[in-house]
């Protein structure tokens, strides 16, 4: 079982969400179609504005809504008024502060903007992809193309510079400060090097002191926030993990997917991953779960109780929503996330237990084949022919070689859930669907088990096809195949009852 909550509010829109942020009295966002909506805390629309040119960051202050444009342009929008602030020159990256603007031009050049436009610093970086300024904006964290970190003070001077090591190619994912000072910096490389450093770390810095440690993380962190006495992040393989100000690890929750966006909401930890957003507990118990419309982009804090949750949409065709969440609101316990309005997935019936009938299990027994590979695998296993000649001895013993290993490597299998679907529910707002994963197939072998789950990890059945009654809504079910090496994969796919 598992605890839910139901929106607050919502809207859709047919065009893709580029950011938002939080307002006085509700949110305002920008989207692909070049307008910047402002709305209330229901979701209402209060006003619209059409720039020029696609928005790409919003931050709210007392003078207005100041944002930055694809060239680089700061506007600001005042009551029904906008007036352009500053001009740019295509623009890589922007951070605000509370009362400046840091903007990364795509000539490389970093300018540091005050709130009425002027430009009081600027200097030319090498290859810079990402800034994040301190929320006073008394300095700025830059990271750049070849993995290189460098801190400036409110000048644009260099306080502390951070090369990557020369025999390793590095990245820097992401970068958090919490307001005293301390900077944490999220670091990925190849691991070209076989030796004792971690592939993915993170480094805490102190803007006076410079670099104060680092310390291993399970995978590639994808979001960082401030928490407590140090820092909470969610990573590419789906861990939610702690980090202490002594940079101490610890792993407290692992989702299916990789984490989106995180928060800190009263205590508790507000992560997003895939469709789902989830509250849990400083020691990772579950509190409730959401299920969005759409793939979770954002998460954002209004002013309210409130949390606005905004996606991509899976497909073109597809709306965009935008929905307020109320964190403090009591769960109810369903069996699987519910569309609000509507019974959970009803697998009770023996009809729609996940078996196969007589008929099905002998369509499924028939291996779904791709093109090219079973050709291969046959050229692989063919015994390399006798060569006469002795100048290609050399030559027929490499073959056998090379014949020899493939056939003692073991291929994972690929595991094929089948496309997304979208269907109609029928008089009694119920749909029943057909799970089809006989696309799968092992390239060197063959696959022995099949699992179906549900998105919240909910098992379904053990065969190639299985069905499920549905009601309205989007469900997420994963396929996983084990072929007869102990190889496994995993593969995804969404149905939209409408």
């Amino acid at each position: 079982m598992a605890n839910t909550i139901a929106a607050f509010s919502e809207m859709v829109t047919s065009q893709e969400i580029v950011c938002a942020t939080k307002t006085q009295n509700g949110f305002a966002i920008s989207l692909s179609s070049n307008e910047i909506v402002f709305l209330d805390e229901v979701c209402e629309i209060v006003s619209k504005h059409i720039p020029d040119e696609e928005i790409i960051a919003l931050n709210d202050t007392d003078r207005g809504i100041f944002a930055v444009n694809v060239e680089g342009d700061i506007i600001m929008i005042k009551k029904h008024q906008i007036e352009k602030i500053f001009s740019g020159n295509g623009c890589k990256d922007a951070s605000f502060s509370k009362d400046k603007f840091f903007i990364l031009q795509e000539s490389n050049e970093l300018f540091l903007i005050d709130n009425a436009g002027e430009s009081r610093f600027s200097t030319i970086l090498n290859d810079p992809i990402i800034i994040h300024s301190s929320d006073q904006g008394d300095y700025v964290v830059v990271a750049s193309e070849d993995g290189s970190l460098t801190i400036l003070d409110d000048n644009l001077q260099v306080s502390h510079h951070s090369v990557p090591r020369d025999d390793d190619v590095e990245v820097i994912s992401k970068i958090s400060t919490d307001g005293l000072g301390k900077i944490l910096v999220s670091r990925s490389s190849l691991g070209l090097v076989v030796d004792e450093r971690a592939v993915n770390r993170i480094e805490l810095w102190d803007f006076e002191e410079g670099l104060i440690g680092e310390a291993e993380v399970p995978s590639r962190i994808t979001c960082i926030t401030p928490y407590r006495d140090g820092y909470v992040a969610g990573c590419f393989e789906g861990e939610i993990i702690l980090i202490k100000s002594n940079l101490q690890v610890s792993i407290i929750s692992k989702m299916e997917y990789s984490i989106s966006e995180i928060l800190e909401w009263e205590g508790d930890i507000i992560a997003s991953y895939w469709f789902f957003v989830e509250r849990l507990s400083p020691l990772g118990r579950k509190i409730w779960s959401f299920e969005h419309q759409n793939l979770v982009k954002g998460l954002l804090k209004l002013e309210n109780d409130g949390i606005l949750i905004f996606g991509n949409s899976v497909s073109t065709n597809d709306s965009n929503h935008i929905t307020i969440i109320h964190p403090n609101t009591d769960p109810k316990e369903d069996d699987i996330i519910p569309s609000q309005d509507f019974d959970s997935i009803d697998l009770s019936n023996e009809g729609h237990s996940g078996m196969l009938t007589d008929n099905e299990s002998s369509a499924a027994l028939s291996r779904s084949t791709i093109d090219g590979i079973e050709s291969l695998i046959s050229d692989i296993n063919e015994p390399i022919e006798d060569i006469t000649h002795a100048n290609e001895q050399a030559n027929e013993d490499l073959l056998q070689s090379l014949s020899s290993t493939a056939r003692s490597l073991n291929i994972p299998p690929v595991a094929n859930a089948g496309e997304d679907i979208t269907m109609a529910s029928n008089e009694d707002s119920k749909a029943d669907v057909t799970l089809d994963g006989s696309g799968s197939y092992d390239p060197d072998g063959e696959i022995v088990a099949w699992s179906w789950s549900t998105g919240g990890g909910r098992k379904l059945g053990q065969s190639k096809i299985v069905r499920v009654r549905l009601v309205p809504g989007v469900h997420v079910f994963t396929l996983r195949v084990t072929d007869n090496m102990g190889a496994e994969s995993e593969s995804s796919m969404t149905v939209r009852i409408i």
